[in-house]
């Protein structure tokens, strides 16, 4: 009778304590939040995070996060994008504040710039080629090149 009545007191019980604990936000996501809503640029302007449209992870434990920004009425002022390496930090955000409060736009700013200003791997946008170790430009002593090879 005993093994019946802690059955039936368990089933009762853990049911409500599982759904408790995977309700609301992580606590990365609760963390990314409160370092967004301490920017200056934020306060300055009177807006906040309400709550992050998007947190995904990726595969490489980051996260692409998405915000919108809203003042104390709930009107949108701006949109938020950035990226956060799980357990580590988060990207400083590219904002976009809508030039109208209240009215949404579409986000039109460039993608991130990567490593070389948004150029990337290759040769440069002038056509030059890329300089010689460490980026400083390659040196040109007037000499001859060296002949490679066997002709």
């Amino acid at each position: 009778m005993k093994h019946y009545a802690l059955g039936i007191a368990l089933l009762f019980v853990l049911p409500p304590l599982l759904l408790l604990s995977g309700c609301g936000p992580s606590s990365e996501e609760k963390q990314v939040m409160a370092q967004f809503n301490a920017m200056d640029e934020l306060i300055q302007r009177g807006g906040y995070i309400k709550s992050l449209e998007k947190f995904e992870k990726r595969d490489d434990r980051t996260f692409s996060i998405e915000a919108e920004i809203v003042d104390a009425n709930g009107v949108p002022l701006g949109r938020l994008r950035s990226e956060r390496v799980e357990g580590f930090a988060t990207a400083k955000p590219r904002i976009q504040w809508y030039k109208t409060p209240g009215e949404r736009e579409e986000w039109n700013l460039p993608g991130w710039g990567g490593r070389r200003g948004g150029q990337g791997r290759g040769n440069r946008p002038d056509g030059a080629p890329r300089g010689g170790r460490g980026g400083r430009p390659a040196q040109d002593s007037g000499k001859a090149p060296a002949p490679t090879g066997t002709s």
